[in-house]
């Protein structure tokens, strides 16, 4: 895997979705469902338009990025109501 997007593949598999290394030196982004979303390639000629394009296509699939800091999932918990 790419060290420029390790950090996005490991937020994305532990949110159910698949980061896969392909023969081609691609690495593939699927959806939960299993929908092919975005790949970002071994050695980008581009890296900061690869990126862009990467982030885009995986925000447009749903994936929240950045990840939300600890803050912001501290905020969204819900309270026990008693």
């Amino acid at each position: 895997m790419n060290s420029d997007i390790s950090k996005i593949a490991k937020w994305a598999q532990s949110q159910g979705w698949t980061v896969v290394d392909d023969a081609n030196g691609y690495t593939r982004f699927h959806s939960p469902l299993g929908d092919y979303i975005a790949r970002y390639p071994a050695t980008p000629s581009n890296r900061r338009r690869r990126m862009a394009d990467l982030t885009v296509a995986l925000k447009r699939a749903g994936l929240q990025i950045p990840p939300p800091s600890k803050k912001e999932r501290r905020s969204n918990r819900r309270s026990d109501p008693r």
